[in-house]
């Protein structure tokens, strides 16, 4: 099953209405995300915009919603689990979101 699809069914099963989801099956980094989504923003006229990340990379999505003209709410994930990696995933966001700031998230 892809990624897209299990967060979608998990926030149907939490009470969210289908259609109110979107999903970006072609979104693999948060550059292509925002360039996939921000069209669909503008066709449906939308203005409230919530996105759902992992803790570390809420800043990045916001960050890169904002230099597209969106104001992105953003709500961090629960865990299911401990996460072992998280040392190395938090330093590896740190140096994407400046390499994104720095590039101004285009």
């Amino acid at each position: 099953m892809h990624e897209t699809e299990a967060m979608r069914r998990l926030a149907v099963s939490q009470g969210v209405p289908n259609e109110a989801v979107l999903l970006d099956r072609d979104g693999l980094d948060t550059r292509a995300t925002v360039r996939n989504t921000v069209p669909v923003f503008r066709q449906r006229r939308l203005r409230r915009i919530l996105a759902v990340s992992q803790f570390y990379h809420l800043p990045r999505i916001k960050m890169t919603y904002l230099c597209s003209g969106y104001d992105v709410y953003t709500v961090p994930a629960g865990a299911t689990r401990p996460m072992v990696s998280l040392p190395w995933l938090v330093t590896r966001e740190v140096a994407a979101l400046w390499e994104y700031y720095l590039f101004k998230a285009s």
